[in-house]
């Protein structure tokens, strides 16, 4: 899903004389007005142009060697920016198709999988889940009986995120199951699990099928193929230095993802359509631990909610879904979208730093 560059845009004549001052104006600073563009448009892709120039230095003081950055309108790919290397002793340029680490960005693409099963009534979203897995934990606990898909979807199962004591210690509710919002890579594999009963195949084999293939999803994998080195970013800590790397033989549907930009913006691409993902974007719980990002007016959202899968921030100019994602590996990565402004944003970073970085992107652009 290749992208056209920034000096690849097309300069084309603005009816009112207001709209010609300010593509003059854009004309000047190496922008131009493309057909049917708005004022409001226009002041996104200076906005958009101001951000590409600062890059180079935000990349330098978060100590981020790289970068890819896809923008989605009208469902298309309308501009891409890929910057710095991928590390390692090559440190080859980072491109479209350099493969990542998308850390938590691998629940929303699990999400989809869990909802098709759904839409084709292989899994029920409301049905406990112990009528399918009788031991969910090592030993009984109370409120078990009431776990659902939808809590475990949305983040409601009562789990925490990770387990104290690692994967050997048992795992322990933290709250009644449906009672209040807490974040839980946890409920996702415990999810996966349920699933994999299901459809009697390992979560890399269905994504395999139902996703990556159909889509083209060539550089995506839930395990790692080796055949993908040659693409591979390293992953860096806060210093910039390299950290080493981990080829995850184990799908975990929370955390194990491994895609590029061209992939995963044909996920986004997908999800823009209103009858791809639809579902997952219903408001399902309240974040009361999360504050709305900070974006400018009108896309600042005014609170934050959990659907199926994404984060949902309600904002002034309508709903923007997005998810990020951290692994202790190195990497950083953001994306947001919204159905009604046919937009989508996508950054993927080798850099410890790319968190600070994705949100002055979001700071910076709200939603083109």
């Amino acid at each position: 899903m290749a992208a056209p560059s920034t000096s690849a845009r097309s300069t084309v004549s603005a009816e009112s004389s207001s709209l010609q001052r300010r593509a003059l104006l854009l004309s000047s600073l190496g922008l131009a007005l493309p057909a049917g563009a708005s004022v409001r448009q226009l002041d996104h892709r200076a906005r958009l142009w101001a951000f590409e120039q600062q890059l180079p230095a935000l990349m330098t003081e978060l100590k981020v060697p790289g970068l890819a950055l896809l923008l989605l309108q009208d469902g298309q790919p309308a501009w891409s920016a890929c910057q710095g290397h991928g590390g390692g002793a090559e440190k080859k340029p980072v491109g479209p198709s350099t493969v990542f680490e998308l850390a938590s960005m691998s629940k929303p693409v699990f999400a989809w999988l869990a909802m098709q099963l759904v839409r084709s009534g292989q899994l029920q979203l409301d049905r406990p889940i112990v009528e399918i897995l009788p031991r969910p934990f090592e030993t009984v606990q109370a409120g078990q009986e009431r776990i659902t898909p939808r809590m475990l979807l949305s983040h409601q199962s009562g789990l925490p995120n990770w387990r104290a004591g690692g994967d050997d210690a048992p795992l322990l509710l933290q709250a009644a199951p449906g009672d209040r919002f807490i974040y839980s890579g946890e409920g996702y594999y415990l999810l996966q699990q349920l699933v994999e009963k299901v459809t009697g195949l390992p979560l890399q084999a269905l994504a395999e099928r139902e996703l990556f293939k159909p889509l083209g999803m060539d550089s995506s994998t839930f395990v790692w193929r080796p055949a993908l080195d040659a693409r591979r970013a390293w992953g860096h800590d806060d210093a910039g230095l390299a950290l080493p790397r981990q080829d995850y033989a184990r799908a975990n549907s929370a955390y194990t993802l491994y895609s590029s930009l061209d992939d995963y913006g044909r996920f986004l691409a997908a999800m823009l359509k209103p009858d791809f993902g639809s579902a997952m974007l219903v408001p399902q719980v309240k974040a009361g631990d999360r504050e709305p990002l900070v974006r400018p007016e009108p896309a600042r959202g005014r609170e934050v909610n959990w659907g199926l899968g994404w984060v949902l921030d309600e904002a002034a100019q309508g709903r923007i879904a997005y998810h990020s994602g951290s692994n202790s590996t190195g990497y950083r990565s953001y994306c947001q979208f919204s159905v009604q402004r046919g937009s989508a944003l996508l950054m993927l970073s080798n850099g410890l730093g790319g968190g600070k970085l994705w949100r002055r992107l979001a700071a910076t652009l709200g939603d083109l």
